[in-house]
């Protein structure tokens, strides 16, 4: 193995771990609070769900980083079933789109439009979310059920085809670009709306009106920050994504994509405790605690 290669497999697996450990230290705190109060905040049942669809991703992940270590040959197109294939896109779609639900969630209970519509939507998004949550996965999978149909061909050869599957890059294109595309918008339209928010506040900040803080400026300005990362790193994934059977086909080091596949749902997942007290302050308290417990030993 060359040195790259092991360098590039080596960052993989370290992203690998430290997703799977951060998302499922979301997963596992927020189901102690859930057993504590019998009840969760909005915004930690979409981020538990987020959770537990990163850890599924993270976990598909692993098995093709692990086929990259033992015996690259194993990962032609060929070896790549359609039903994992479709399995993996759901699972995208779905991320993308339970975190475009958690935008539009900052998005309405951070700003103050005096819209109507707006208002009621603030009112009303709380119950709103479980069934946005719903009907998303719904989307996903309907989205991804063409990827089995239209991905996938066998190629002809002197009349007979010669059994080894290839990848339509045009049609896996159309597909991912299309159940990715209302998600996106609605992402950048939720950052766009805090963004003017922000931006209309602080010109009033020196208004005895305004009521808008400092620490209202604070929120917002981590609120934009965690949307905007999570829409660049799933852009990222995408474009990673879309490659690897690119890689394949050219007999290319498929390991830098693997680095951009697991740093999605990895990288997130560390704004998304950082920008939440609860879980800021639960994960200091676990990782304080288990740095203790490794000293004692």
């Amino acid at each position: 193995m060359l040195p790259e290669t092991f360098a590039f497999n080596f960052i993989s697996c370290l992203l690998l771990i430290i997703g799977l450990l951060l998302n499922g230290f979301i997963v596992i705190i927020n189901l102690f609070w859930w057993i504590k109060h019998q009840t969760l905040q909005t915004i930690n049942v979409i981020i538990t769900s987020l959770g537990l669809v990163r850890i599924a991703l993270l976990g598909i992940f692993a098995q093709f980083i692990y086929i990259t270590v033992s015996d690259i040959s194993l990962l032609h197109i060929g070896s790549y079933p359609e039903t994992l294939g479709t399995l993996t896109l759901c699972l995208m779609f779905c991320s993308l789109w339970w975190g475009s639900v958690l935008c539009v969630f900052y998005c309405v209970k951070i700003t103050n439009y005096s819209n109507r519509f707006f208002m009621r939507l603030k009112m009303k998004i709380s119950m709103m979310v479980p069934w946005l949550l719903l009907i998303s996965l719904v989307i996903s999978f309907i989205s991804s059920l063409p990827y089995g149909w239209f991905i996938y061909y066998l190629p002809i050869v002197n009349g007979t085809n010669d059994g080894i599957m290839k990848v339509n890059l045009v049609n896996m294109f159309i597909i991912i670009s299309t159940g990715s595309v209302i998600p996106s918008v609605i992402c950048c339209m939720a950052i766009y709306l805090i963004v003017v928010s922000l931006l209309r506040h602080t010109r009033n900040m020196n208004s005895r009106d305004s009521g808008f803080s400092d620490a209202q400026r604070d929120i917002h300005l981590s609120v934009i920050r965690n949307m905007v990362s999570f829409l660049l790193l799933y852009v990222l994934y995408l474009v990673a994504y879309v490659m690897i059977p690119i890689f394949i086909e050219l007999k290319n080091n498929v390991s830098v994509s693997f680095i951009c596949l697991c740093a999605y749902p990895s990288l997130h997942s560390v704004s998304l405790i950082v920008s939440n007290k609860e879980l800021k302050n639960s994960f200091l308290v676990a990782f304080s605690c288990t740095w203790l417990l490794h000293l004692n030993q």
